[in-house]
């Protein structure tokens, strides 16, 4: 059901559901988190590309799937899943193509880059289909995007090309669709070639300040327990910047700029 693939630093998860349009079932999604926690376990891995074998990066939920007994356990493992790529260690970077459609396009949003191909199709038909996406996955949409984007792709029913994705902001870049693989590529590797320590710890940071606006906004507890989390967040932080300062690829960076040369990042 997926591939992994690795290419010097870079890591490829393949949704490989071709035929069905790499619609997601509860064993996909299974799958997928597995795949996580194994590349988790690459400890020369830098990016990790999420991309869908075929035509079609990902068609949403295998409604085939939902009718049988496997339905009442998917929506917990399609949440499992998007969590298990938001909070990847590595930088994500979902190569579009074809569609992304329903779940196809919450996973493409849970990535930290998205580079589209200009014919593919983005939607979340929910209004379409009489179904409500969680508060979740709608506060990710409103985040990436803002309120007025969400609220045409989610209840205006919107699809959007490449350039519409780019002007809501759910696209990084949009690309020809014949030069997508060749543009993610560079793209990963120009990331892969960076130090490792300070890509991860600004991934982190940016993770916490969504946590800490989530909590705000959500909290019952009061501002005491808006405190305790940034305090925690600004700990965690700390100690990513402590850490950076004190690396190896800090030495190498400033050699390097001085040297007028690339530096060559060890992630230490």
């Amino acid at each position: 059901m997926i591939e992994i693939t690795q290419r010097d630093s870079v890591v490829t998860l393949l949704l490989n559901r071709p035929r069905a349009r790499n619609a997601l079932s509860l064993e996909l999604c299974d799958a997928i988190v597995v795949g996580l926690d194994r590349i988790n376990g690459m400890e020369d891995a830098r990016v990790l590309v999420i991309a869908g074998a075929g035509p079609v990066f990902c068609s949403g939920a295998d409604f085939a799937a939902l009718s049988g007994p496997n339905g009442v356990d998917f929506l917990p493992a399609f949440e499992r899943m998007l969590e298990a790529v938001a909070r990847h260690r590595l930088a994500t970077i979902a190569r579009v193509q074809g569609g992304a459609l329903g779940g196809g396009l919450q996973l493409a949003t849970v990535c930290d880059l998205r580079l589209v191909a200009d014919d593919a199709k983005l939607a979340i038909p929910s209004s379409r289909l009489g179904v409500v996406v969680n508060l979740e996955n709608v506060e990710r949409l409103v985040n990436l995007i803002g309120v007025g984007p969400a609220k045409e792709i989610l209840m205006a029913g919107r699809t959007l090309d490449g350039k519409g994705a780019a002007r809501l902001g759910l696209a990084t870049e949009v690309v020809a669709a014949g030069d997508l693989d060749r543009r993610v590529e560079r793209l990963a590797s120009e990331i892969a070639a960076l130090a490792p320590l300070s890509v991860r710890g600004s991934k982190r940071a940016i993770q916490l300040v969504l946590d800490e606006h989530s909590v705000r906004k959500g909290s019952s507890a009061g501002d005491r327990f808006d405190d305790r989390a940034t305090r925690g967040g600004a700990v965690e932080i700390d100690a990513l910047v402590a850490e950076a300062y004190a690396s190896e690829d800090l030495a190498e960076g400033i050699r390097a700029m001085r040297e007028k040369r690339p530096p060559d990042f060890k992630g230490r």
